[in-house]
């Protein structure tokens, strides 16, 4: 398995990905699939060279999975990052693909400078709970109705990890 920044010339693998995702796990993602089908690939194009998206690759060289993260925008901001989406197709999963890419993600984001990163997951996806965890992470908080599917509210819980040793339990 190889682990690397995606570029924009792999706009149509990572799109095709990204489809099974939101077909396979749509609690997974903020954006529906009408809404990603909606969004112009020279928007999908610039996502790709601006903000940090890793994609993890198998022996054949196929695009299995990825992992997005963005750094928060205005100056005041820029010592944090939101992590995701992350996605492995499911015949590559239980083979260390999610792991290799938040790993991967983690440190490129120690190495810009980045003192925190944050994320959120569905309540109920325990095994990303469980990798997060075991990255060090920790749960903050529970957004309710985070996202609505089929007009069914979905929780997620909020985690956080520092990235430059501080103690963001504090208060917890």
């Amino acid at each position: 398995m190889m682990v690397r920044r995606l570029t924009p010339k792999e706009m149509s693998a990572f799109r095709a990905l990204w489809a099974d995702g939101l077909m396979r796990v749509p609690s997974a993602f903020l954006f529906s699939a009408e809404e990603v089908r909606a969004i112009p690939n020279k928007d999908v194009e610039r996502g790709l060279d601006v903000n940090l998206t890793l994609g993890v690759f198998d022996d054949a060289k196929r695009l299995v999975g990825f992992v997005s993260a963005r750094r928060g925008g205005p100056k005041r901001m820029q010592h944090m990052a939101d992590i995701g989406p992350l996605y492995v197709r499911a015949d590559a999963q239980r083979q260390g693909c999610g792991r290799a890419l938040m790993e991967a993600v983690l440190q490129h984001l120690t190495d810009a400078g980045v003192q925190q990163a944050e994320l959120c997951v569905d309540v109920e996806n325990t095994g990303a709970q469980a990798l997060y965890l075991a990255l060090g992470f920790h749960i903050f908080g529970r957004r309710p109705r985070s996202v609505l599917i089929d007009g069914v509210g979905r929780d997620d819980y909020l985690m956080i990890k520092a990235l430059d040793g501080a103690d963001l339990t504090r208060g917890a």
